[in-house]
């Protein structure tokens, strides 16, 4: 490529990013030794000989070349996303170590396990004999437990942590209920997990649901990341559920409007859930006939009469489970008590012992738990009732009869609730439609007056929840669900208010709706999708560990329709010392 020199009079002094970004001396010396190489001998008496003068322009002239090289773009092409993400660290912390996630540290002894209790409420049982060195040799004594938590856009940002996951080509983004990182050490040295050990993780989170959906649970996976592989891998199905009734940021602008609108919605299901009762109540609902279980000839059996008054039954259920025994003796002549594969072990010559009383209760639908009573001992049995013979084949004819009419009840008594039901939410949901217009008539009269909100938030809560997984090895775990690529966006460059174009760094984008955090390639030409009804933010670390970023408000600016867009970034030029200044910087 030619050099196109421009020279200005009194021009802007490049700052000392954009010289660090451009000048490269050592090219600039081997560009030149290449260029006079062929030249060098028949000249050599003639560079002997310059004038003052010609030194001077030199000079000139070098000066020049360095200046040019700050204020034209770069000479080599640029990479792909790819092989630019590629050529980084695969985990790469933007700011210093001290700027992280920290690991909190807790001590078990390996020979018999422990529990963990992070203060924000999360879990870690440690199984015993679970350490092993590089080696596979069991390790003994106390053991180190490094662990941390990430929670939101900032700590994975701060962590260098990629949330990318690539399936049948297509490339998505992990959206998190939490991610975690935790390893061990014995005296200062890693260990491994022995294989078939695992820890139990009980993570304690928030997630974003819609309001119109609040206890509707999501569905979240486990990943575990392979450094060497670079990718996420998955584990298992995220055992996830709500904890508390909080579900509102007191820091959301529109925290009272939300609140007005989910005590709407309260008073509305619950109205709804005392209807439903009342409708279920005035129609009976069918009882669903007992099924008879053959004997297991291997199985030791019991004969109980709760009959003849021979038992003493104590019963915690007013009545309940002595009636239910009755009637399960009346209707099946012969039904013994067969114990359980299930039962506890027991000596059988508990069977001699003049037991003189019972207690009993159901389990499931055929297991009864049987505690058998004297002043000086007791006996607790898994049972179930079974027949033999002739008994079990009658039993079993019966039972089908009684089925069949059964399921003929039960849909007569289905098509009558039915057509209640469905009045009944059509009730509910024009109720909760009218409660949400108010809501939207609401945020219009907000928007109408200066308040700022993106419309993809404004249904939007936050709900507190555990996830439960096992850690089957050390390393990042992280809770997710895939977020398909967008298919709005621009070509962005990216330029701050001093005049300074980013290239050749990470940008950094996240939106409000979502838990994650999307790492772009900064270029002239940057890809861009982002969500135009949201609110997003986009940053940029310079090459002195500051922060240039765009913000919410100046993304509602960009125009999606059109293709390519210089994005105005702010340079804050503060240092950064700690996470609390990210955080300031990153508030949205």
């Amino acid at each position: 490529m030619g050099n196109n020199y421009n020279f200005k009079i009194n021009p802007k002094l490049p700052s000392s990013e954009e010289i660090q970004r451009h000048k490269d001396f050592g090219a600039l010396l081997q560009r030149f030794r290449g260029q006079q190489e062929g030249r060098r001998v028949r000249k050599l008496h003639r560079l002997r000989v310059l004038s003052i003068g010609s030194a001077v322009a030199a000079a000139v002239a070098a000066i020049a070349i360095v200046l040019g090289g700050v204020f034209s773009a770069p000479d080599k092409p640029a990479l792909t996303t790819g092989q630019y993400f590629a050529q980084q660290e695969f985990i790469k912390p933007p700011l210093s170590k001290d700027i992280q996630p920290q690991f909190t540290n807790f001590r078990v002894d390996a020979s018999q396990g422990g529990v963990y209790e992070y203060p924000s409420g999360s879990r870690l049982v440690v199984p015993a004999a679970a350490f092993a060195d590089d080696r596979g040799k069991l390790i003994e004594g106390e053991v180190d437990i490094r662990y941390r938590e990430m929670h939101d856009f900032v700590d994975f940002f701060l962590a260098g942590v990629p949330l990318t996951y690539d399936s049948a080509g297509v490339q998505y983004h992990l959206e998190s209920a939490g991610m975690i990182e935790i390893y061990a050490e014995k005296d200062g040295k890693r260990v491994q997990l022995v294989p078939g050990k695992n820890i139990d993780v009980e993570l304690v989170s928030e997630v974003i649901v819609s309001s119109f959906n609040l206890n509707f649970v999501p569905r979240y996976n486990i990943y575990q990341l392979d450094t060497f592989s670079r990718e996420w891998l998955y584990q298992d199905v995220d055992k996830i559920q709500f904890i508390e009734d909080e579900i509102l940021d007191k820091n959301d602008p529109l925290f009272q409007y939300k609140e007005d609108l989910l005590k709407q919605y309260g008073v509305i299901e619950s109205r709804a859930a005392e209807e439903l009762q009342a409708i279920e109540s005035s129609i009976p609902k069918p009882v669903e006939p007992l099924r008879p279980y053959r004997a297991d000839p291997g199985r030791p059996t019991l004969e109980l009469n709760f009959l003849d008054g021979s038992l003493n039954v104590e019963d915690t259920q007013n009545g309940k489970v002595q009636n239910e025994l009755a009637k399960l003796q009346q209707m099946y002549k012969g039904v013994i008590w067969q114990i359980s594969p299930s039962s506890p072990a027991f000596d059988e010559r508990a069977f001699s012992v003049s037991w003189e009383s019972v207690r009993i209760r159901p389990v499931n639908n055929r297991d009864y738990e049987l505690t058998l009573i004297h002043p000086q001992n007791q006996l607790t049995l898994i049972v179930s009732p079974v027949l033999t013979g002739n008994d079990y084949e009658k039993a079993l004819q019966r039972y089908e009869g009684e089925y069949r009419d059964f399921e003929a009840a039960r849909s007569e008594w289905e098509a009558k609730l039915k057509e209640q039901k469905e009045a009944l939410e059509a009730r509910v949901e024009k109720q909760k439609a009218e409660a949400l217009q108010s809501y939207d008539h609401k945020l219009e009269e907000l928007r109408a007056n200066g308040l700022e909100f993106g419309k993809a938030t404004q249904y939007l809560v936050r709900r507190k929840v555990i996830n439960r997984f096992k850690a089957t090895g050390f390393g990042f775990w992280n809770c997710d669900r895939l977020i398909s690529p967008s298919e709005q966006g621009i070509q962005a460059a990216f330029r701050d208010q001093h005049g300074n174009f980013y290239r050749n760094h990470t940008a950094f984008l996240v939106d409000r709706t979502m838990n994650t955090i999307y790492r772009l390639y900064a270029t002239d030409k940057t890809p861009l999708h982002f969500n135009a009804d949201s609110d997003n933010l986009l940053w940029i670390v310079t090459d002195d560990q500051k922060i240039a970023v765009l913000r919410p408000e100046d993304f509602e600016k960009v125009n999606p329709e059109k293709d390519t867009y210089t994005l105005q970034l702010k340079l804050i030029d503060k240092e950064i010392l700690n996470e609390e200044d990210v955080r300031a910087i990153l508030q949205f």
